[in-house]
């Protein structure tokens, strides 16, 4: 009987041995894993990640599940300047994300201030650790966001795969020649205003424009072929799945960030609902109550430029893209390509939408065309070089179009060589240019479903644009940039486009009565509305002129007709819209120390509501209310700030019914 039950006892012993093995083995884990958790609860000092609703605490059942299963976005390794505390100069690079929490840095910060440090080192350790804090914060953004957004990291998969091979595109299509900067003289085409009616009679024939940049016949010949392997060699349509839906980009960093931010609220407050997108370009730009805060309360969020561009959890030492500097007007068509919307409204962080864009996207001229530029200021001086490099076929015997300002119309020309004088013709009004007059971006409505090639060429034109391309487009003309390369890309791979025919507005003050105007804002037009006047204006002019009851009921049926477009964008670009500085350069008053508006008193009748007190009650709200915390304001006491905007306030309130 003893001997049975001794055996029983062992058959029990071996039969669960590693049964109890594995019960202790799974005691320990849970024992870490708890341990882990309430060793990484946010500290007092509340340096968490702050979602759409509030600060986000991570679950015990998530940490178990993150531990067991890993997400796939790891925190990601960046290279950090290395300053010597002599000269204060980069010397080198280091791989590697800081773990350094808000509490921790402080107490960093604190023990170098005891020792005998200079101002020099102690300015580069904060700055670095400040640069590993803006990563750190990056990361985990973005494994949040990747973790409500299930289909996300493989739609960065697709793209930095694409992007690599886009980019290899673009660095075996680098310019043989090292820069176009050859002129036989000093002059260049100053100011040159496109004005129909100004007493000027240069003629921008090409002849005249041939006179500027010279390029040889070695120069145009490696133009040419360098051109001709990016075009034949670019895809035109993007990986499915890379792109979806319509929103807003925004290129933001450093004091932008401020203008980025008002610029979304008056959005939000004007009734659009699509979703955006901002991208910061560096990350000692990237600010953590902006982006992780301030922005997903109003459904927008911040994105670091390089993640989306290259695999964060690699090296990307044999990265194509990598081989590029990235700066200035680069960022803008990089940002159009970079972000997850098939359909994009780029606007400048300055530029601040007067009424709702949503529409835009729904409707002509957007939906039939795929492209709508806006027109700025000045003439086209764009060199016959170009179209020798891209192979455009401009016109001998066939004019274009030709574009009257005051009227806000293109008139069809269709002229054969022979009744004209092609010296006495302007260039880009021949069949085949780019037409007149130039195009201002700090709008622009672009669909990568029809117009993805024509985006890449444009990108392609910007990453060698200051060397090679924006001499070709502007010839040291007003407002060299990339504003040109969109439309010539467009134009150079025969896609549509459309051009808002109504010419921009500007918006301004007297700071003295009778003297001379200061323009502070550009205006620009609906080009829903703008299409619509083209078309309606066409359809009344075929209604007799002796018809006039006809004509009235016409008028009262479209009141665009009689109104015109309304200005649908404010892009308040000089000055800009910080309210300390322009108090501080006294940009606000006028030669005796009076309060004035910015964009002068006739905006209620112009836009329908008071646009300028509107920004500033905006103003109020996100400084003074809301309470936002941006660099650019961080030594400006708060009171002062605030007392300021108030005192603007109170002033704009008081002009409210002064219309001339």
């Amino acid at each position: 009987m003893f001997q049975q039950l001794t055996y029983r006892l062992r058959l029990f012993r071996r039969r669960h041995k590693y049964i109890f093995i594995n019960s202790i083995f799974l005691l320990v884990i849970i024992i870490f894993l708890i341990y882990s958790y309430w060793s990484n609860l946010p500290a007092e000092d509340n340096s968490a990640i702050i979602n759409e609703k509030g600060t986000y605490h991570r679950s015990l059942w998530e940490s178990i599940t993150m531990a067991l299963f890993p997400p796939k976005t790891k925190p990601f390794e960046e290279k950090k300047p290395q300053v010597n505390p002599n000269n204060n100069q980069e010397v080198g690079v280091e791989s590697g994300a800081s773990e350094i929490s808000q509490h921790k840095q402080q107490q960093q910060q604190q023990q170098h201030a005891k020792e005998p440090t200079t101002k020099t080192l102690l300015k580069s350790l904060v700055s670095d650790e400040a640069y590993q804090l803006n990563l750190k914060l990056i990361n985990e953004q973005q494994e949040k966001y990747n973790r409500l957004h299930p289909f996300e990291q493989k739609r960065l998969q697709q793209g930095y795969e694409f992007f690599n091979n886009i980019f290899k595109i673009f660095y075996q299509a680098k310019p043989s020649v090292s820069q176009l900067n050859t002129y036989p003289s000093k002059k260049r085409i100053y100011h040159a205003r496109f004005d129909s009616l100004a007493d000027d009679d240069t003629i921008f024939s090409e002849k005249y424009l041939s006179q500027f940049l010279q390029l040889s016949n070695e120069e145009l010949a490696a133009m040419k072929k360098s051109h001709k392997y990016v075009v034949e060699n670019l895809p035109e349509d993007a990986p499915d799945g890379l792109y979806k839906k319509n929103g807003i980009v925004y290129v933001a960093g450093g004091s932008f960030n401020w203008l980025t931010l008002l610029s979304i609220k008056s959005l939000r407050a004007v009734g659009c609902h699509l979703p955006i997108e901002v991208f910061i370009p560096k990350i000692e730009e990237y600010e953590s109550d902006l982006c992780n805060r301030i922005l997903p309360e109003l459904d927008a969020r911040c994105i670091y430029m390089k993640n989306q561009l290259m695999n964060p959890n690699k090296d990307n030492l044999d990265s194509f893209a990598n081989k590029f500097e990235f700066k200035g007007y680069q960022y803008k068509a990089l940002a159009i390509l970079l972000s997850s919307f098939e359909n994009v409204l780029l606007l400048d962080s300055d530029n601040i939408p007067a009424h709702s864009p949503e529409e835009l996207f729904e409707t002509d001229p957007f939906k039939s065309y795929g492209l709508v530029v806006w027109p700025d200021y000045w003439k086209r001086a764009t060199s016959p070089y170009y179209y020798n490099i891209a192979d455009i076929d401009v016109s001998e015997k066939y004019l274009g179009s030709k574009y009257n300002e005051v009227e806000g119309q293109y008139t069809d020309l269709s002229v054969e060589k022979g009744s004209v004088e092609l010296d006495k013709i302007p260039l880009h009004q021949r069949l085949g240019s780019i037409p007149d007059p130039t195009s201002e971006s700090g709008q622009l409505l672009i669909s990568k479903k029809t117009h993805l090639k024509p985006l890449l060429l444009a990108l392609y034109y910007n990453l060698y644009g200051p060397s090679h391309y924006y001499p070709l487009f502007s010839q040291g003309s007003d407002g060299e940039g990339d504003k040109e390369t969109f439309l010539a890309a467009t134009v150079t791979l025969g896609k549509r486009y459309y051009q808002v025919a109504k010419f921009l507005v500007s918006l301004g003050h007297f700071k003295v009565p009778g003297g001379d105007f200061e323009g502070c804002g550009m205006g620009q037009f609906d080009p829903q509305q703008d299409l619509e006047y083209i078309n309606l204006r066409e359809q009344y002019a075929k209604i007799p002129e002796k018809d006039k009851e006809k004509q009235h009921k016409f008028k009262l049926q479209h009141q665009v007709l009689e109104k015109g477009p309304e200005i649908l964008f404010v892009h308040a670009n000089f000055p800009k819209l910080n309210p300390w500085k322009l108090k501080q350069e006294k940009k606000i008053f006028d030669a005796k120390g009076n309060r004035v508006r910015l964009y002068g008193p006739g905006m209620i009748k112009r836009i329908g509501y008071d646009f300028e007190w509107f920004q500033w009650e905006g103003m109020k709200y996100l400084l003074c209310i809301y309470d936002v915390n941006l660099q650019i304001f961080q030594d400006v006491k708060k009171s002062d700030l605030c007392d300021e905007i108030l005192e603007h306030l109170r002033f704009l309130e008081s002009t409210q019914n002064i219309t001339d």
